[in-house]
């Protein structure tokens, strides 16, 4: 057996993940594919079309064997922690062989020579960094132009390559792998046809974000969507649709952030994560002058404070996060558990394997897991578990918002 480890989000899963997972497992000669899949909420700050584990169905049907949640404080993160936590579980489940993650270079030297360099942060990199920081710059604004004053007669263009989501996400992997010191082999493949961000359908191949687009402009799986994304995603996403439980938007959440913010003070707000230099106060005269988030964002959004930003913090918001959780799960912490979301008979081998392997226990039946109160895997837990029960506030049908779903909800078999 040889195991496969993707980290995605699958929102929705379309033909560009097909595409990276058969192409994954032919240049690795995997047998079994195991994925990291986020929850409910995603990493650019955003609710997921369609709930968990409709999404990692999807996945298996398409040809995963087995779908492990990545826990919320990992997956609405920054792509350093993002990475962090994907990582984490599949070198702690110990059954992966190898990873391939998806870039715009798909040159694994390049990224591997710059993941060095972030890796060791030299006194050079270091001062550039503070230097643009101190210009106003967000951080990755200010780390692309220091890594471009130190890696500036390598014979590529770093700046251009830093632009590009996947490459930036790819570096992280790289990272992470590095500082675990793990076994598991890296590979790279190059992305093809439709950029990260992307807004229009013009192949088979578009972006989750056209996808999502079309989906929510329309109201309906139209033609052209169809086109992108394979039959087991259509008639997942019909399915979840006919009976309410999508397509939710971040539009279902407004009023209820909106009023946790009028309701906290300055000082509450300064302690959630990302929130500095006086950001409390602007977020606080925002949402007194607006009603709505997305009337908020336009005018809170700076050169300092990226949208993407401002998005997690407002999630952070809705789920009571702080900062002392956020950097405990990466300085002092690492996902305690892997919880199964969707497997395969395959999925299951990988799952035999995991029980001798693993250093962390495997979460099958939420009511059943041993994780002891007070720990910091179990306040990850519990954050995942009200992400859930917020999450589901945002169906069009809301006899099917109950909470506790957690609870209730079985992992998707496909035998």
């Amino acid at each position: 057996m040889k195991v496969l480890g993707i980290i995605a989000e699958y929102n929705p899963f379309h033909n560009g993940h097909l595409y990276h997972l058969r192409k994954s497992v032919n240049i690795t000669g995997a047998s079994h594919v195991m994925a990291i899949m986020s929850g409910n909420f995603l990493q650019r700050g955003e609710a997921a079309l369609i709930n968990k584990w409709a999404r990692a169905e999807m996945a298996v049907r398409s040809g995963i064997d087995l779908v492990i949640e990545l826990p919320f404080v990992y997956s609405c993160r920054s792509a350093e922690a993002f990475a962090h936590g994907a990582v984490s579980i599949l070198d702690k489940c110990g059954a992966v062989d190898c990873i391939c993650f998806g870039s715009e270079t798909g040159n694994l030297d390049r990224l591997s020579y710059i993941a060095e360099v972030l890796s060791n942060e030299p006194e050079e990199f270091r001062s550039l960094l503070k230097a643009h920081l101190d210009k106003g710059l967000s951080f990755p604004a200010a780390r692309a132009k220091a890594l471009e004053g130190c890696l500036s007669d390598n014979g590529f263009n770093v700046g251009k390559l830093l632009s590009n989501p996947n490459n930036v996400l790819s570096l992280e992997y790289l990272k992470a792998l590095k500082s675990f010191g793990s076994s598991i082999k890296p590979y790279t493949i190059k992305r093809i046809a439709a950029h990260y961000n992307d807004t229009a359908i013009k192949s088979p191949i578009a972006s989750a974000t056209a996808i999502r687009k079309h989906i929510l402009g329309t109201g309906q799986l139209a033609q052209s969507v169809e086109s992108a994304i394979p039959n087991t995603t259509r008639d997942i996403l019909e399915k979840e649709f006919s009976i309410g439980r999508g397509p939710v938007t971040d539009k279902a959440f407004s009023s209820l952030i909106v009023s946790q913010i009028r309701r906290a003070s300055a000082q509450e707000l300064s302690s959630v994560p990302d929130v500095a230099e006086g950001l409390e106060f602007a977020i606080i005269d925002a949402a007194r002058k607006k009603a709505t988030t997305q009337e908020m964002l336009r005018l809170v959004k700076s050169k300092r404070y990226t949208l993407t930003r401002l998005k997690r913090i407002l999630v952070y918001i809705l789920l009571d996060i702080n900062s002392e959780l956020f950097s405990k799960t990466v300085d002092e912490g690492y996902p305690g558990y892997a919880r199964v979301l969707a497997f395969n008979r395959k999925g299951r081998q990988i799952l035999r394997r995991m029980a001798s392997s693993a250093c962390i226990p495997v979460i099958t039946k939420m009511a059943r897991h041993n994780i002891p109160e007070g720990f910091l895997t179990h306040r990850m837990l519990e954050k995942d578990l009200l992400a859930t029960d917020l999450y589901v506030l945002g169906y069009p049908n809301h006899r099917a918002a109950f909470a506790g779903q957690d609870y209730v909800t079985s992992p998707v078999y496909l035998p």
